[in-house]
């Protein structure tokens, strides 16, 4: 009975909450018969059941002791296979051997929808669907859904095994890494996740038998099965759609339906399509679809739901009653070409601003070129940007070393790279690289058919589409455009919409980049926008003036543009509830690259590709850009893997000189790693303990690394930035007497509690500098040209400590406090009170509290009445009557005249 009580207090428990009780497969059998006293539930799956369908109603069945795992009357080919061997070792129950008992609860597993089964009652009860598709319907009030990112619905379960500790039979443990193994085609398909691979490698750990992937998941066909195939090869129609290979085949089978998917599959790896459709009478009057395709071209399972089918991403099915594949492969096909997304062409990867060489160059001017932008190689052009060769470093590099510096470039260029279209889809464009023979050069040039150079595509530009397909995959967005629509005010969006048409009109691109996506991408709320143009800020700027009213300002040697909008005119146009998200201006910048000639230096300037552009910032995490185009809006370009490092909350530097071009870069990865709670990664460590031993902030303008570090303290929580900067040895090398330690952090935490925001640099740069000797104090001065106003505060400070070590632990008479601390810096009073010990620390609080802010009640007007001569001695009186006031000697205003009368003898 103890049993019973135990299932019984269970019966109603979350899937992700209940307590492990199913140690061992006997305690399991034991309990299910108490268990079934109470209640009965069933496990059902889909029909056709694949073994991620048999496999998560196994760990189903282990999770939720006592719940019948019922086995479909349809069976995949494999999945009987399996069976024949194994069903008496696991604990699935044929639909005549259901006990004839209420049904309580339906847990569905790997779909939403229960099998047609005459004892279902009606309506139904409770039911849990447990599923790793995406729910495609609303769930109904007696529905609960549990549902996962993961490759495999098995995963999901599999998972909870693994939390609660359950140990598996071996035949238990090889069913489960079918069902895993299956579903992510052998941990090869796109949708296939961390999570899989765990789950696969602790069953592997419980017994798992792996060959038995082999033996059941890459069977060889049936006589039947290979009969349908070559009928289907018969009737192959491949078709190119939006720049994808489409596939298209029918069939007709007489007698019984043996497994289909495998010939899809079979179909689809033979002729390498991107979707593929398989129509295949039946005896029944109907035909029945498989549908595969690659996820970035179509989704298999809402084309088959305009079938009355369903599946997910990658493969999905469906079956028409009363319909020949004869008449339904042209309506199938209208369905591809309407859903299908067009793919991915050379004017979508290429980068649009191309640094050429002049078809009249000399061999010593193109390596000029060439060694200043750091390409490979680079496209000859002449004056018409006509393309006529391409020449390679390699080719450069061995011309230079037999002397050639003076011959024309055109003697030595390859005069045969391979030239592409814009609308060249990208499977076209990897096979013209391979063509191409892209070791030589790995760059397709993307020309007009005048062969005006439009363009570059380069090995990079394949690869990050490639993985571009697979982080859309990870992350179910297509783009982000809905990042944009929930951070930017309506007025904002619209005003950057118009920009965006304008400047696809002029045929550029306009985009957000850098830290603005970065912020909304964390979740954010971003500062200023960072709006980058490809070609022509200055133009785009107009254009938008001209047409919304406001004035340019232009800064052509920074290659930016600021417009200044007509507010008036612009809140005028748009409703009233819309006005308050409305920019006063929009500074645009042309995208644009650096050249540093020397480390330290300030980075020579020229216009460059978007590409080009993020190249030349910081940090991973700063190199992305949202395309703001309509075309192209939402669409998120990420050529430096800066998504990946922050969702692992990575700083990681982007160039391996990067700190030895620009030494502030340092004290920014600090900064960022604090704010976005980031850990700096090692590579990145370990060039900032290169660029520190190169001594490259002694380089450095000192204005610039003040800048930076003030910037550091003035961040949220300037105690973090700063242990960062102690720990990766910055903060010394900015001065060497700098240092940081836990009782440091407090006195930061303790100005931020004293509400000193607007002064927050201020202090928090005196409470840095609080430890340092005068001397040292002089000296960081000197060297960072600090402000007279900074200067002061740290003059101030050494005044301060000099007078508490004079006092010591001694009383000091109010009088004696105002004296010594009247006129001094408010900045360093602050620190000093935050720092300073006891009881020097009170008086200086007191000070700022309380003495700093008494007034006399006479001025000069009262003494005048009292008969005395304006002059020197009105000042000496009034310090000695504060004094008296401080000291409680004359407090009211009759108190303090009589003081005066008795001072001057009246």
């Amino acid at each position: 009975m103890i049993l019973y009580a135990i299932r019984r207090s269970l019966s109603n428990t979350p899937l992700l909450a209940q307590e492990h009780v199913c140690q061992y497969n006997a305690l399991y059998r034991l309990s299910a018969i108490g268990y079934r006293l109470f209640k009965m539930e069933l496990i059902l799956t889909h029909s056709n059941t694949d073994f991620d369908g048999l496999a998560a109603q196994l760990a189903a069945a282990r999770l939720f002791v006592g719940a019948i795992p019922l086995l479909s009357a349809q069976l995949n080919e494999n999945v009987r296979a399996f069976l024949a061997l194994a069903e008496e070792e696991l604990p699935f129950v044929r639909a005549a051997k259901v006990p004839a008992e209420p049904i309580t609860r339906l847990i569905l597993v790997d779909t939403d929808q229960p099998q047609r089964l005459p004892f279902l009652p009606s309506p139904l009860p409770q039911t849990l669907i447990i599923d790793h598709h995406p729910l495609t319907r609303p769930l109904a009030d007696h529905e609960q859904q549990i549902n996962g990112d993961a490759g495999a619905t098995t995963t999901l379960l599999v998972e909870r095994l693994i939390e609660l500790g359950v140990t598996l039979q071996p035949i238990e443990a090889t069913l489960l890494l079918l069902g895993i193994y299956e579903d992510t085609g052998s941990l090869a398909l796109p949708g296939t996740r961390r999570a899989d691979l765990i789950c696969a490698a602790w069953l592997l750990g419980q017994g798992a038998r792996l060959e038995a992937v082999g033996e059941f998941l890459s069977r060889s066909l049936s006589h039947v099965q290979e009969q349908i195939y070559r009928d289907l090869e018969e009737t192959v129609r491949v078709e190119q759609v939006a720049g994808w290979p489409v596939l298209l085949a029918s069939a007709r089978v007489d007698g019984p339906v043996p497994e289909l998917s495998p010939l899809a599959h079979r179909l689809r790896d033979r002729y390498a399509s991107a979707v593929t459709a398989v129509a295949i009478g039946t005896a029944d009057a109907g035909t029945q679809l498989i549908i595969r395709a690659n996820s970035e071209a179509l989704h298999a399972g809402e084309l088959a739901a305009r079938f009355e089918g369903g599946g997910h991403a990658a493969a999905a099915a469906a079956f028409v009653r009363g319909r020949t594949p004869d008449a339904l492969l042209p309506e199938l096909y209208a369905a591809i070409r309407q859903m299908i997304h067009p793919s991915l062409t050379a004017a979508d990867l290429m980068s649009r601003r191309v640094r050429t060489v002049p078809l009249e160059a000399t061999i010593a001017q193109a390596a000029a070129l060439q060694s200043r932008n750091g390409h490979t190689a680079l496209p000859v052009v002449d004056s018409d940007d006509v393309v006529h060769g391409l020449i390679a470093r390699s080719d450069l590099d061995r011309a230079l070393r037999h002397e050639l510096g003076d011959a024309p470039l055109a003697r030595y260029m390859w005069r045969g790279p391979q030239m592409v279209a814009p609308e060249t889809p990208l499977a076209t464009l990897r096979q013209a690289l391979l063509n191409d023979d892209g070791r030589i050069t790995g760059r397709l040039l993307v020309v007009d058919e005048q062969r005006h150079l439009l363009g570059i595509v380069t090995r990079a530009d394949l690869l990050r589409a490639w993985e571009g397909a697979a982080i859309r995959d990870t992350d179910g967005q297509a783009d982000t455009a809905s990042v944009l629509e929930r951070f930017l005010p309506a007025p904002t969006q619209a005003l950057l919409k118009r920009a965006a048409e304008l400047a696809e009109r002029r045929g550029t691109a306009l985009y957000i980049v850098g830290g603005t996506v970065r912020d909304m991408l964390l979740n954010r709320v971003p500062g200023d926008l960072d709006l980058v143009v490809e070609e022509d800020a200055l133009g785009l700027a107009q254009a938008l003036a001209s047409e919304l009213g406001g004035h340019v300002h232009n800064h052509a040697q920074f290659g930016t543009a600021t417009l200044e909008l007509d507010v008036a005119a612009h809140r005028a146009a748009h409703p009233k509830g819309m006005q308050a998200g409305l920019p006063r201006s929009l500074d645009f910048v042309t995208a644009r690259s650096e050249f540093y000639e020397r480390p330290a230096a300030l980075p020579e300037v020229e216009v460059a590709a978007l590409r080009h552009d993020l190249h030349r910032r910081d940090f991973t995490i700063n190199t992305l850009a949202i395309c703001l185009n309509p075309s192209r809006y939402g669409r998120l370009y990420d050529f430096y893997g800066g998504r990946r490092d922050l969702e692992r909350r990575l700083v990681r530097v982007l160039h391996n000189l990067s700190f030895i071009d620009d030494p502030t870069r340092m004290l920014r990865a600090a900064r960022l790693a604090a704010r976005l709670g980031c850990t700096i990664e090692p590579r990145t460590r370990a060039l900032i303990a290169d660029a520190l031993d190169h001594h490259v902030l002694e380089r450095t303008t000192p204005q610039r690394v003040l800048t930076e570090l003030m910037l550091a303290l003035a961040e949220p929580q300037p105690e973090s930035v700063l242990r960062q900067m102690h720990e990766l040895g910055v903060l010394q090398a900015i001065h060497p007497a700098l240092h940081w330690d836990a009782p440091m952090a407090t006195w930061f935490v303790a100005a931020r509690e004293q509400a000193l925001a607007d002064e927050l640099a201020v202090v928090g740069l005196a409470l840095l500098v609080w430890p340092l000797s005068a001397d040292q104090r002089i000296a960081f001065a000197a060297r960072y040209h600090l402000s007279a106003r900074l200067t002061g505060m740290l003059n101030d400070l050494s005044t301060i400590q000099a007078w508490l070590a004079e006092i010591g632990t001694l009383p000091v008479a109010d009088s004696m406090i105002d004296q010594r601390l009247h006129g001094l810096d408010t900045g360093a009073l602050q620190a000093a009170q935050i720092a300073a010990t006891a009881p020097g620390s009170s008086y200086i609080r007191r000070y700022l509290t309380e003495l700093r802010d008494i007034r006399l009640e006479l001025n000069g007007h009262d003494l005048r009445a009292l008969g005395l001569t304006p002059g020197p001695t009105f000042r000496t009186l009034f310090e000695a009557l504060r004094a008296a006031r401080l000291d409680g000697l004359a407090i009211t205003r009759e108190q303090q005249i009589a003081w005066v009368k008795q001072a001057a003898g009246l």
